[in-house]
């Protein structure tokens, strides 16, 4: 059975390619968690370099208790956002390895993406750990194009019988290879930029940090309202909530932390609006994310 490349629209790939798929989806994936658990409580530590010099490395939470911005997240809500999404990158590793061929051919068509998500995570925490905030940026801003790419090509999943793939098994994709990743990807953007330019407590910093925050409904809303994808509604609610939570223990006397809130609530509602339409909205059946790409 042929399975589609999505970087290589014009060559039909071979069970040789699946194979290629399920060694470096798999070594990917383990790269990026066992480099994300190891900097979680180890400090960076090349031998070659004095210890004198080491000042300015930290773990991947001590970084964020050295440079406070006005995007920091709760760690805690970090912690649980990335537990559930190896949990469920996991799952999605396991539909690359069963007998059914369309779970297969939906895993493989974002195969490549995923890899490459994998690769970028392990540079931006070798690089964040290390104090590379500008090459680190770079990393995360190519990470989400890429992922933006994928999730353009992967939208909405087909409705021929010959091509069709189960909502639930699309979910079971699309939610930790593609939207959990991306949403991820933007607020890592915000959080990494932010400590770049040294925002920390400069007023007029902080004043273009209550305007950018914003971004975040657009964002939020052009995957809601264009695409019906309530995933990313619930990724980026949670992560908002975490940025407020964050903000809050970082300096009360200020408007981030309600700004992340009122964003927070303006997203979940909207996703509950989505997912769950009132009765005059036409629809044909649950809206879900992820196609299974044939074009």
């Amino acid at each position: 059975m042929p399975y589609y490349n999505p970087f290589a629209r014009q060559q039909e790939a071979t069970r040789a390619n699946v194979l290629t798929y399920k060694i470096l989806t798999f070594l990917t994936w383990l790269l990026s968690i066992v480099t994300t658990l190891y900097y979680t409580t180890h400090v960076p530590w090349d031998g070659h370099e004095h210890p004198s010099k080491h000042h300015h490395r930290h773990t991947t939470f001590g970084q964020s208790y050295a440079h406070p911005t006005p995007f920091t997240i709760n760690h805690v809500f970090v912690g649980i956002y990335w537990i559930a999404l190896f949990f469920g990158q996991l799952g999605y590793i396991w539909h690359l390895f069963v007998s059914n061929d369309a779970w297969v051919r939906a895993a493989c068509s974002v195969g490549p993406h995923f890899i490459l998500f994998n690769l970028f995570n392990f540079a931006h925490i070798m690089l964040w750990t290390r104090s590379y905030f500008i090459l680190s940026e770079i990393a995360l801003i190519i990470n989400f194009l890429q992922l933006v790419s994928l999730y353009i090509r992967h939208a909405l999943p087909t409705t021929r019988e010959s091509q069709y793939v189960s909502i639930s098994t699309i979910k079971s994709i699309h939610i930790p290879a593609v939207s959990m990743p991306l949403v991820w990807t933007f607020f890592a953007i915000l959080w990494n930029g932010a400590v770049m330019v040294h925002c920390t407590n400069a007023i007029a910093c902080r004043i273009l940090a209550n305007v950018v925050i914003w971004t975040i409904v657009p964002f939020a809303g052009i995957f809601l309202f264009a695409y019906g994808d309530w995933t990313v509604g619930f990724a980026t609610a949670f992560l908002t909530a975490g940025l407020g939570v964050g903000q809050f223990f970082l300096k009360v006397f200020a408007l981030q932390w309600i700004f992340a809130f009122t964003i927070m609530a303006l997203v979940l509602l909207s996703t509950i609006a989505v997912m769950y339409p009132g009765p005059t909205t036409s629809t044909t059946g649950e809206r879900a994310p992820l196609l299974t790409e044939d074009a």
